[in-house]
């Protein structure tokens, strides 16, 4: 299994590796996204995951410290899947499409700009801005945060939002569109969200999409470290040159 995990003090800092697993009974729960507790062991330099468990699943959510289990869309896209043509509008009010970044490598967020939560969406956008920073130089890399709340979230809310974390535009799209787009394209990308009291509750998906529009890895919350994201899309941003 391929892992974005922690630092494990006095052993690795944190990054993206494999482990291998050998209890077979496992792979029942173990989904993409999920977030797994296991200890590690060394071993003639490899690397075993034993005693592994779920312990968060693919798509939850926390409300009121309790831990709720949210079935995805059935329609959500699947590892490998080719990524079908979505219409949005940029910050700057120029219609876009997901299906105009084949040849690049893309990270796909939602968020939206009221975000109350610290640890939600303006975690997120810190780790894109991070990533930005990292992969200064790499113009075939393209970040995508899709906004969760269309209607207030046009294109000059979109673009004063950018302008805070210094996003160019080629390069950091922030997308909007009717309520029937964004609904589509968050439960292709497997998302969970509704409004609640003047807010918007959901989960969190981070995806990658490869050079060739395929769906080629995700992360499920906020709770992660940007080198973790940057380590996925090195590798990707490595295939395929």
């Amino acid at each position: 299994m391929l892992v974005s995990h922690r630092e494990i003090p006095g052993v690795m800092p944190a990054m993206v590796m494999p482990f291998e697993v050998r209890e077979a009974a496992v792979w029942n729960d173990l989904r993409p996204g999920a977030q797994v507790d296991f200890e590690l062991q060394t071993r003639g330099g490899r690397a075993l995951a034993r005693r592994l468990r779920v312990s968060r699943p693919a798509t939850s959510i926390e409300d009121g410290g309790d831990l709720i289990r949210i079935e995805p869309p059935a329609e959500a896209l699947a590892i490998g899947s080719e990524v079908p043509r979505l219409e949005f509008v940029d910050q700057t009010g120029t219609p876009f499409t997901l299906d105009s970044l084949h040849g690049s490598v893309a990270a796909v967020n939602f968020i939206y700009t009221r975000c109350p939560l610290a640890e939600v969406c303006p975690r997120l956008s810190a780790n894109f801005a991070n990533i930005r920073r990292r992969f200064a130089a790499r113009p075939d890399l393209v970040l995508v945060s899709i906004t969760l709340d269309p209607v207030y979230d046009r294109p000059p809310v979109l673009a004063e939002y950018a302008g805070r974390v210094r996003a160019r535009p080629e390069l950091w799209r922030f997308l909007t569109g009717s309520e029937d787009q964004i609904r589509r394209a968050a439960r292709l990308f497997g998302l969970v969200y509704w409004a609640e009291e003047g807010s918007v509750v959901h989960t969190s998906r981070t995806v990658v999409i490869g050079r060739g529009g395929r769906l080629a890895a995700m992360i499920e919350g906020s709770n992660y470290g940007a080198r973790q994201l940057g380590d996925l899309l090195e590798r990707e941003l490595e295939k395929n040159k």
